[in-house]
């Protein structure tokens, strides 16, 4: 059976020189960027907060990887590190050396950043379709409340996650791995209090010894847990007894653009999180009075969809640090896949390429290796004014697990901003912008090219 959706005549809304779609770590820097340029920008986010997986999904940790590297963060991620510490401090974490935010005091100062920027903001905003004429996007529909609503822009940057903007308008992709199409897991990240503070954050940082022997436990197959998940990543320690999030419940093999996929993730995320409590009061010392504060208000993803852009990083360009003349963004070389099918014997080596469990090449103390990320990346292939940022820029499967972190998404959303703002000034498409012009305004940003 098969129904037919009658046109409707929606009126344009708002205008804008630059449209941004997605509020997350890619939106925030392509936001920002464009509105620098002294383009008027407008940034769209479903949620009712921006912040994107930090703050939705309680990924607080975003940079744990450049501890103890030579690498630090650059650009507008660290002037949003420095000023948010500035007015929040370290998020009332007691768990030594931290890059942690608070996903709720980030929300915060999200708002306040964007208002002083000039960035117009419209949450519960949610996208999936475009008015597309010739290659070029003439507006974007908002699903709302009131029925649907248009917004139009000179240049659209999807900074979606998920590639929504682009597909609707016609751009190819690809999702998950080659031989299967299947993703990495969705997580569903969850907070505790009641933990014994004082006890695990004494003579070390106890939370990290309960994650190493549960992954012990785990690989002997003596936990009895539903789940697939080995390791044991913690959130924030605080004296109040909070655990800011445990990132643990894992749902594989699931589609992240389905809702029906969805909806089977976050039921069974929530089994586990129920058989995890358990678990966790009867084995964990510390957590013997342990109550459930709040699960995350989505499952989160690691990668979706990868649209089809004017050049495709792979991982061969990773590896060999090929150079780009039009490079935007450099970031450690390092990939980390958990395992899209739930294999866990994996031994988290490139060479399997996710076909064999996980991939996890991390940064160590005296590795200073780099890849680059050319601007090629962020143009889709069949329209003439978007971009896109974040993880679903044009990469391999492989590749993607090295550009998805969050402090790299903040950078190509620089890019993307950047490169939409100068082409709006110069009336040119994105893709014909100057690109010296482009990496003279990053470098002035403070991103090391």
């Amino acid at each position: 059976m098969t129904v037919t959706i009658r046109p409707k005549e929606v009126q344009v809304s708002r205008e804008a020189d630059v449209l941004v779609v997605g509020g997350g770590p890619a939106g925030i820097g392509a936001a920002v960027s464009a509105a620098r340029t002294g383009a008027s920008t407008i940034l769209l986010e479903k949620r009712g907060f921006l912040g994107g997986n930090i703050t939705a999904c309680y990924v607080e940790t975003c940079n744990w990887f450049l501890t103890g590297t030579k690498f630090s963060t650059h650009g507008l991620y660290a002037e949003i590190e420095d000023a948010y510490r500035l007015e929040y401090g370290r998020s009332h974490d007691i768990r030594g050396d931290s890059s942690r935010f608070s996903a709720d005091y980030l929300r915060i100062y999200l708002d306040e950043l964007m208002e002083k920027e000039g960035v117009q903001v419209l949450l519960h905003s949610f996208v999936n379709d475009v008015v597309v004429e010739n290659g070029h996007i003439l507006a974007v529909i908002i699903q709302t409340k009131q029925g649907p609503m248009a917004v139009s822009a000179k240049v659209v940057i999807d900074a979606t996650g998920d590639g929504d903007v682009a597909v609707a308008a016609g751009v190819p992709f690809k999702q998950g791995r080659d031989k299967d199409g299947f993703c990495q897991p969705g997580t569903l990240n969850f907070r505790v209090v009641g933990v014994d503070a004082r006890y695990l954050s004494e003579q070390g940082d106890k939370l990290k010894e309960i994650g190493r022997k549960f992954e012990k436990e785990y690989l002997s197959g003596r936990t009895g847990l539903d789940c697939k998940r080995k390791d044991l990543p913690f959130g924030r320690l605080t004296n109040a007894g909070m655990i800011s999030y445990i990132n643990y419940p894992c749902s594989y093999m699931i589609d992240p653009t389905s809702n029906v996929d969805l909806s089977r993730g976050e039921v069974e995320c929530r089994r586990y999180i129920k058989q995890f409590m358990k678990y966790m009061r009867n084995n964990f010392h510390g957590f013997e009075g342990i109550e459930l504060a709040s699960i995350a208000p989505e499952i989160g993803f690691r990668d979706s969809r990868r649209i089809e852009g004017k050049y495709c990083l792979t991982h061969q360009d990773i590896e060999e640090d090929r150079r780009f003349d039009d490079v935007i963004c450099v970031f450690p070389r390092m990939y980390d896949m958990l395992s899209p099918d739930g294999y866990m014997l994996g031994d988290g080596a490139l060479e399997g390429e996710g076909n064999r469990g996980h991939i996890f090449v991390h940064i160590t103390g005296d590795d200073d290796r780099t890849f680059q990320v050319p601007y090629r990346c962020l143009v889709p292939v069949k329209t003439d004014n978007l971009l896109v940022a974040g993880r679903c820029i044009s990469s391999t499967h492989v590749a993607e697990s090295g550009v998805r972190a969050i402090f790299a998404c903040m950078l190509t959303g620089q890019a993307a901003g950047t490169g939409a703002g100068l082409s709006v000034q110069a009336g040119v498409s994105p893709e014909k912008v100057d690109i010296g012009g482009v990496q003279k305004s990053l470098r002035d940003q403070g991103l090391r090219l």
